[in-house]
């Protein structure tokens, strides 16, 4: 077929778009043309990529997996493109970044920062706990907080995220300070619902280690309702210093068992193919890096 670059980018417009009149509009073409292109392409590929109805359009599992595979082949040749052009190009298109909340929130500021100093990209900031299909959903880069590298996935490592016990002035007013780990199961607990309710709590101090059971007051699966709820008085919990150095610095929660820490976890960025990280991803992800830095020391300055 003639042009098929240009049918493979009207294919990804369509199903970016979720329809052909909307990815016409977005070509300056008619709406016959966008279905000529992407008829002629399944032809020459010999499967089916969409289905049509009157009212919509959805990927067939064939376009879907074909959608997964050219949409990174199509961003390298556009970055060899840039690279080959004289002169220093500014940082343009879509930049698709998944979040956990609570980090996020505070990265928030920087990556608008980031955004202004590069008025030419477009910038998909989501901010969620879950783990995402990072081909599925399109996303460049994802930050993720874990115990280990993703297995199937590239990534860097970008900083340790230390956990420490905290509860608020006014719940240690009325409960007292507990004086050892194991003093913790006679209280209420926050906790994160992605852990199992039956799941004792790990501890850790500079030589020792140790679990303990305990009862959840209080679940969520969102940072800032667990710091809300800590926050409020309704118990004790786990809270990383690298989203509450503020609270900890204006009092409003407080260390318990300062000398007990839950296990450290590791904050990578992770993305969907090794093979080619566009130069847009390599440098939102070094500024992100040099933030955390700064974060990190006003967070260990106040536990």
């Amino acid at each position: 077929m003639q042009n098929k670059l240009t049918a493979i980018q009207t294919f990804v417009r369509v199903a970016e778009a979720g329809s052909f009149s909307a990815a016409a509009r977005q070509n300056g073409l008619k709406q016959s043309a966008v279905s000529q292109q992407i008829a002629a392409l399944e032809e020459a590929l010999g499967v089916v990529l969409l289905h049509r109805t009157t009212r919509k359009m959805a990927l067939t599992e064939q376009g879907q997996h074909y959608l997964q595979q050219v949409r990174p082949l199509l961003s390298a040749m556009e970055e060899l493109e840039q690279q080959l052009r004289p002169g220093s190009q500014p940082l343009h298109g879509k930049l698709h970044i998944q979040l956990p909340s609570g980090i996020g929130q505070r990265l928030m500021p920087h990556l608008i920062a980031f955004q202004q100093a590069h008025p030419a990209l477009r910038l998909n900031i989501a901010l969620e706990d879950r783990l995402s299909d990072l081909i599925a959903e399109g996303v460049d880069v994802a930050i993720r907080l874990s115990e280990s590298p993703p297995a199937t996935l590239a990534a860097r490592s970008l900083t340790i995220v230390e956990t420490v016990l905290v509860a608020s002035p006014a719940w240690i007013a009325r409960n007292g300070t507990p004086q050892t780990p194991d003093d913790l199961r006679h209280h209420p607990h926050i906790r994160f619902s992605g852990v199992s309710p039956d799941a004792p709590l790990h501890l850790i101090s500079a030589n020792a280690r140790v679990s303990v059971p305990l009862e959840s007051a209080f679940r969520s699966n969102n940072s800032d309702a667990l710091m809300q709820a800590l926050e409020a008085g309704l118990g004790i919990g786990g809270l990383q210093t690298l989203i509450g150095a503020d609270a900890l610095a204006s009092g409003r929660l407080v260390r318990v068992l300062p000398d007990w820490r839950l296990p450290d976890r590791y904050l990578y960025a992770v993305f969907p193919d090794a093979r080619f990280i566009p130069d847009k991803v390599r440098k939102l992800v070094a500024r992100v890096s040099e933030v955390l830095v700064g974060l990190e020391g006003t967070g260990q300055g106040q536990t």
